[in-house]
């Protein structure tokens, strides 16, 4: 299980030198988006685009996120569930959702190679919130930007 962190912490270190790779247009429209999506469900707290390589794009997070480092197990988390998913034949991951005590976290593709990250709080309603999040990933997935330039 040391692997993961190992993992994480190097996908974190090559993202924070990449994350400035990303072009103006690319994050103002990706910002939009988020913003677009905060505002529809007053239970999000926080959101995220990444790459499915783990590189953070744009994000709306609170203070103390490091956008970065949730962009890397993000993406770890969609891509491990996505091979449970193949080994059992049921085909690519749709969502991850995590449900905790203070709050949850939904993991998403959004295009073929980017995913959007959501957390809420734990008062959310959880269809209302996955049928926002559902719709500004099809948002983002047609911007077309899967080599992010």
């Amino acid at each position: 299980m040391r692997a993961v962190p190992e993992l994480i912490n190097a996908v974190n270190d090559k993202n924070v030198v990449q994350a400035d790779g990303v072009s103006k247009v690319v994050r103002a429209g990706l910002l939009k988006i988020l913003s677009g999506l905060m505002n529809s469900c007053d239970s999000i707290t926080g959101l995220m685009v990444s790459g499915a390589d783990g590189m953070a794009l744009a994000a709306k997070l609170t203070t103390g996120f490091d956008q970065h480092r949730f962009s890397a197990m993000s993406s770890a988390l969609l891509a491990i569930s996505d091979s449970l998913m193949m080994e059992t034949n049921n085909g690519k991951t749709k969502n991850v959702y995590i449900e905790s005590e203070g709050g949850n976290v939904f993991v998403m593709h959004a295009g073929s190679s980017l995913l959007l990250t959501v957390f809420t709080d734990a008062s959310t309603s959880l269809g209302l919130s996955l049928a926002h999040a559902n719709n500004a990933a099809e948002e983002i997935a047609a911007l077309n930007i899967g080599g992010y330039p």
